[in-house]
């Protein structure tokens, strides 16, 4: 036998490079990579912080050559580094651009230096209403006169004077300085405090006044206005002016120095009516002139109070009366007659008009006199007949015509159909009690029961032979309290009664009775929908 030898774990040592190779790379590249990312972080960083070296370096080198100097513009200042040689080219390249009447407090040559201060004044917008002639000028005026002065305007004592809308005196200091709009961005180049602002504008109007004369009736005086025209002048000297008044010239004149004004004032009235009350004014000498300036005539019989010829005076009150005549028609209606007439040609329980009825017409004629719209007469003045009644005249057929029916039971003959209301009952429905000797008999004597019908004898007469569809012969042997105009109630024995409650046509079987006795014109009762199609 062998002898057996021991077992060891393998030896990592003793196994081939290649093996151990193999056992190491994973981990191996890993550190590779992560070695490789942070490389390219660390360039990142470096070109990032040579680029910040390199604007630091350009902004330094500008910074350290160039001139620090203050702008300001109507108190708002900034602080700019330039390279530019002088005043004016620096505001050239700043976009500032003067006006003449602008304020630049040094030369425009002066050079530029470290510590140098621009001040700019712009001048203030003021619009000039003179007497409706609106010019702009660009001001450092202080007071109301100044600004004026500059255009060469002069103002006196009875002028007037506004400053933004509000009544100024000429020697009122104009308002503070109000500057509008702009951008401020702090550090944004080329947007500075004053960027888009603008002087707020102010508005001075001038109103020269002229010298006007006005006379009212014996009196007289000189005023003056600077008003446009004459209806505006004289509303400015509190004077008023009512619609009757006369203004020579007229109120929408317009208004030269040294005018003269005539006005004839008028005298206050009323005018009054039934049914209106004028209050007005007038320059009349009478009550005629009075009406006619209102365009009022009196015609016919028309009253006026007091007489036309009446001198007009203040507070005089005009009453007029309106008196009129008028006729009226009055119309009585007589109404027409209707009457029926039998037609032999016409077949019975048929209908036609023979001739229309026309209503009759007196007329009567009323004269009749108005003081305003009210009557005060009235008198009758004439009566005639317009139109004469026409009476109506009905048809109804009178013609009997013998029929023939086929029934359950055979043919039958019948002269007349009526359109009926049915109903049932039983001799047990008449409220007789059967112990009574009369329980069961009808109106004729005949046994309540099965073929015997109740009508009313007004359209059907008692005895007649009659088929009803559905029921079958019977004989109108009954009446009823209930049974009216085209209603029949049928018969059914004790006990075998079949409800009816519906329209049904009744045929009238034999001969028909003499004309003398036939109802031609069936009542139309009773009230049941089915009777009135």
């Amino acid at each position: 036998m062998g002898v057996a030898k021991p077992v060891h774990p393998p030896d990592i040592a003793s196994q081939p490079a290649v093996s151990r190779k193999a056992l190491f790379r994973p981990r191996a590249g890993r550190a590779l990579a992560l070695s490789e990312r942070w490389a390219w972080r660390l360039t990142a960083l470096s070109a990032l912080a040579l680029a910040g070296l390199l604007i630091a370096g350009l902004v330094y080198g500008f910074l350290a050559t160039a001139a620090r100097v203050t702008v300001t513009v109507d108190g708002m200042p900034a602080t700019i580094y330039t390279h530019q040689a002088s005043v004016g080219d620096l505001l050239a390249e700043m976009q500032i651009t003067l006006r003449p009447k602008d304020r630049l407090l040094v030369h425009a040559d002066t050079a530029l230096q470290d510590g140098l201060a621009i001040e700019v004044q712009r001048a203030r917008p003021v619009l000039i209403d003179n007497d409706g002639r609106v010019r702009t000028l660009y001001s450092h005026a202080l007071t109301v006169d100044g600004a004026l002065a500059e255009r060469s305007i002069a103002v006196e004592s009875h002028d007037l004077v506004a400053m933004n809308g509000q009544a100024a005196e000429a020697a009122a200091p104009l308002p503070a300085r109000a500057i509008a709009g702009g951008r401020n961005l702090p550090g944004v180049p080329g947007v500075y405090p004053w960027t888009g602002t603008q002087i707020e504008p102010v508005a001075i109007e001038v109103r020269h006044a002229v010298p006007l004369a006005v006379q009212v009736g014996l009196i007289s005086w000189t005023s003056w206005t600077t008003a446009s025209t004459v209806g505006e002048a004289l509303t400015g000297l509190g004077m008023v002016i009512y619609e009757g008044d006369q203004v020579q010239p007229g109120l929408g004149t317009p208004l030269p120095a040294g005018q003269r004004v005539t006005i004839e004032r008028s005298k206050p009235v009323a005018i009054n009516t039934a049914g209106a009350s004028l209050r007005t004014r007038s320059r009349a000498d009478t009550v005629a002139g009075l009406l006619a300036e209102n365009g009022l005539l009196l015609v016919g019989q028309d009253r006026v109070e007091p007489a036309l010829n009446t001198p007009l005076a203040a507070e005089m009150a005009v009453r007029i009366t309106r008196v009129q005549h008028v006729f009226e028609v009055e119309e009585q209606v007589t109404p027409y007659e209707s009457i029926w007439e039998a037609d032999p040609e016409l077949e019975i329980d048929n209908q036609r008009l023979d001739q229309e009825g026309v209503n009759g017409i007196t007329r009567q004629r009323y004269r009749v006199m108005l003081e305003d719209s009210q009557p005060i007469t009235r008198t009758l003045d004439d009566t005639w007949l317009a139109q004469a009644p026409v009476t109506r005249v009905n048809k109804y057929g009178s013609q009997i015509v013998l029929r023939e029916l086929q029934t359950p039971n055979g043919p039958v003959t019948y002269w007349r159909k009526v359109r009926m209301f049915a109903t049932s009952y039983t001799a047990a429905d008449a409220g007789t009690p059967r112990s009574s000797p009369y329980y069961g008999l009808t109106r004729t004597g005949m046994r309540a029961g099965y073929g015997v019908v109740a009508v009313d004898p007004s359209v059907v007469r008692l005895y007649t032979q009659l088929y009803v569809p559905g029921y079958g012969q019977a004989v109108a042997g009954d009446t009823g309290g209930g049974v009216d105009g085209r209603w029949i109630d049928l018969g059914f024995d004790d006990g075998r009664a079949v409800s009816w409650n519906r329209c049904v046509d009744v045929y009238l079987l034999g001969s028909p009775p003499p004309s003398s006795q036939i109802v031609y014109r069936l009542p139309n009762r009773p009230s049941v929908a089915c009777l009135q199609r």
